[in-house]
């Protein structure tokens, strides 16, 4: 099944089975302890009624890759994140690839599961103790991820506290199935046989805010036209674990190098096609 259908199955369970809640007085539907199965190879929801935002897409990526946590880069593709930022800094806490692009975390997974092909310890921490401080607008929403072998394939579990379908899912769907791709190429240099498996996604609050009900809506009822389907697969590793270190492939350096380009030249904000055709260099998307 392709994302897009997932995605309205959501949208229905959270309409017909959630309930309507008021944190931080904002009005939301949400649904508690919710789970489902993506495909990392077609992690992309697209509508009619809300194309997917390649142009974020990319600056994110980039961004997460450059573990920059500074809020003006990734400014340049939306100003969401100008609202969150650290108290007396310019920071944010959620930058992924600053928590995870790491010896602690990505080589943890990739030594654990060469140590032991059936190993059970091979998580990334996302959220962490240092981020529970008055004042922080920012609380990380992804705990961990979890990577497991099991009949020759591998699977990633990715547990949420909380996710807003809409400015949260839409875009976390494609990160995390890049981080298990990622973690996939690096393991079939010692198991050449190993297929990419499935994408597990558990939130404890899974919900989308009240100026999205008439969105969420419309695009409940939309039949899916798999003209309109992307995969987001890549075409060679961004990144590289040797064992003490993890550090972006020249591959990646050039991804960012394009990124970096359009908002020096002023084109960051540029049209999504711009973007897209950037990303379809670096990852399948159509039918290839």
């Amino acid at each position: 099944m392709s994302f897009s259908n997932t995605f309205i199955n959501i949208i229905n369970h959270i309409s017909d089975k959630g309930d309507l809640s008021q944190p931080r007085e904002l009005k939301v539907k949400e649904a508690v302890l919710t789970d489902f199965v993506i495909d990392p190879s077609q992690p992309i929801a697209n509508f009619p009624q809300r194309e997917f935002n390649w142009k974020y897409l990319a600056g994110e990526m980039a961004w997460y890759l450059k573990q920059d946590r500074d809020v003006n880069y990734i400014g340049a593709f939306s100003n969401f994140w100008s609202h969150i930022t650290n108290p007396e800094s310019n920071e944010i806490n959620s930058n992924y690839g600053s928590l995870v692009f790491n010896a602690k975390q990505f080589g943890w997974v990739i030594d654990s599961l060469v140590a032991d092909k059936n190993s059970r310890q091979a998580i990334m921490f996302f959220n962490q103790p240092k981020f529970q401080f008055e004042g922080n607008k920012d609380f990380v929403c992804t705990m961990y991820a979890n990577f497991f072998i099991r009949n020759n394939m591998l699977n990633m579990k990715v547990q949420m506290r909380s996710n807003d379908i809409f400015y949260g899912l839409t875009f976390d769907a494609p990160f995390f199935s890049f981080l298990q791709q990622s973690v996939y190429l690096k393991l079939k240099e010692t198991y050449p046989e190993l297929k990419l498996g499935l994408y597990y996604h558990y939130a404890d609050n899974l919900h989308f805010y009240e100026r999205h009900f008439e969105l969420a809506n419309e695009i409940r009822f939309t039949d899916i036209d798999p003209k309109n389907e992307f995969k987001f697969l890549l075409k060679q590793p961004f990144l590289d674990y040797d064992g003490n270190n993890v550090s972006l492939t020249d591959i990646a350096k050039t991804f960012i190098n394009e990124i970096d380009s359009t908002i020096e030249e002023g084109k960051g904000k540029g049209n999504k096609s711009d973007y897209k055709a950037i990303l379809d260099k670096y990852f399948v998307t159509n039918g290839e």
